[in-house]
């Protein structure tokens, strides 16, 4: 019963932690853009991503040392992708699916056998960069990005919902 109370305390926390994301929407869609890249092998995200965790920030007050790049995971991107399309479908904003899914359900119903995960959710920004300026300014948002514990993420846009989803395994 134990890691039972210590996952919903978990999912407690994450919950309050990253409620407050909301953004513009008034901006123009531009759906699935965050499949683009400048490095044939990698998409833009992961490299902001990976860019940010190899020079180290301070997220809120807490100064974070550089840590190791992550891996793109497809299985993640689906996960994260779908998130952001069912948001943008059925207009709303929230880490909490409609049928009352976690990230963590999300996640393990895709087939990902996680030890770990987290989730980082925007929306209203056009483009990668914008959207990883904001939440590299917020605190729970930065902190995600700059997990050493996550070794995976995948990520994915549905006009201007984003969805970032971390793991390991």
């Amino acid at each position: 019963m134990k890691p039972l109370k210590i996952l919903i305390l978990f999912l407690f926390v994450f919950a309050v932690f990253f409620y407050s994301c909301k953004k513009d929407t008034s901006l123009p869609a531009n759906t699935k853009s965050d499949s683009s890249s400048t490095n044939n092998s990698q998409p833009l995200m992961l490299q902001l991503v990976n860019a940010a965790r190899a020079k180290g920030c301070t997220c809120g007050t807490t100064l974070m040392p550089p840590v190791g790049a992550l891996k793109w995971n497809d299985t993640l991107a689906q996960v994260a992708l779908a998130h952001s399309m069912d948001m943008l479908t059925n207009n709303y904003f929230s880490h909490t699916g409609l049928d009352g899914s976690s990230p963590g359900d999300r996640i393990t119903a895709a087939g990902y056998i996680w030890t770990s995960y987290g989730e980082n959710i925007a929306e209203g920004y056009p483009d990668e960069q914008s959207v990883m300026n904001a939440w590299l300014q917020s605190e729970g948002h930065c902190m995600n990005i700059m997990d050493a514990g996550f070794r995976e993420m995948g990520s994915g846009k549905d006009g201007t919902y984003w969805t970032q989803d971390f793991g390991s395994r």
